[in-house]
């Protein structure tokens, strides 16, 4: 008969915890957050897109640093696809010829007959810019009172009547202001009527009615716009504008200076060639 051992369990040891060797680590706790309920919304901020480049106030940035010396300079400009906008520069200026252009939108505005002979004076004043045609209309069609009809009605800030009535050159207009003129031509006027004026302003030609070159500014270089030209001597200066469309942007430069016009526009020319800088990157 085999004998039975019976053999006793060794007792339990514990390893100190200072002893490395035979120390157990023991996993911390670990906190659970419990799952949202369905249909409740997370506490995590949603991610913001990046604010949209304001193309307008690149231009303005562009046409600034572009400034020769002794240019006293405003510029403004609208991008129409997303309301931005941005000016710099002096605030209030002389509008030369561009008080034909706010004339033509009051007249088309207040719905007047458009005969054979009015249309043929809008196209006149605002193509080659001839100083007859607008001053038969300012007469026939309250130029003066136009003037503030036009600036109030679509908001036009700096924008006065001139204090001699008869001087539709001495109008007062700013750059900001003649933004809203060429917003409200593009998205608010009947299409018939914007046609009239898009078709004017599109066919000046390179020499005004009054022999003056008005290729300078946004016409007549690389850009493809369309614009009003502006240009009077008043004393020793030579008021000096080019305002209109470029792409999707109304691009407006005023400009007071020197009373030699070649030297006059080859300067506002290099402040619309840095703006065309610009629209290129943006459109290409």
């Amino acid at each position: 008969m085999a004998a039975i051992v019976l053999i006793a369990p060794a007792p339990a040891q514990s390893a100190a915890p200072s002893d490395p060797a035979t120390a157990v680590a023991v996993a911390p706790l670990v906190t659970v957050e419990p799952s949202p309920e369905p249909g409740e919304p997370s506490q995590e901020p949603l991610a913001q897109p990046p604010p949209a480049t304001n193309y307008a106030a690149a231009m303005v940035d562009a046409a600034r640093a572009a400034v020769p010396k002794g240019v006293t300079y405003g510029i403004a400009v609208l991008d129409l696809r997303t309301g931005q906008s941005a000016a710099d520069g002096t605030e209030q200026f002389y509008s030369a010829s561009l008080s034909k252009l706010m004339l033509v939108v009051d007249m088309l505005d207040r719905d007047v007959e458009l005969t054979p002979a009015v249309h043929t004076l809008i196209d006149r004043a605002l193509g080659p810019s001839d100083d007859d045609a607008m001053n038969s209309l300012w007469v026939r069609f309250d130029g003066p009172d136009a003037m503030t009809r036009v600036a109030t009605n679509l908001g036009m800030v700096a924008t006065e009547t001139s204090d001699d009535r008869s001087q539709w050159g001495e109008v007062k207009v700013s750059p900001a202001g003649y933004t809203r003129l060429y917003h409200h031509i593009l998205t608010g006027m009947d299409p018939d009527d914007r046609d009239v004026i898009v078709t004017a302003l599109s066919a000046a030609p390179p020499v005004a009615a009054d022999g003056f070159t008005q290729y300078f500014g946004l016409l007549g270089g690389p850009l493809n716009a369309y614009a009003k030209q502006g240009w009077m001597y008043y004393g020793n200066e030579l008021y000096l504008h080019s305002a209109g469309v470029v792409a999707n942007y109304v691009v407006v430069l005023m400009s007071s200076q020197t009373p030699s016009a070649g030297v006059a526009r080859a300067n506002l020319s290099s402040i619309a060639a840095a703006v065309s800088t610009v629209v290129n990157q943006v459109t290409r």
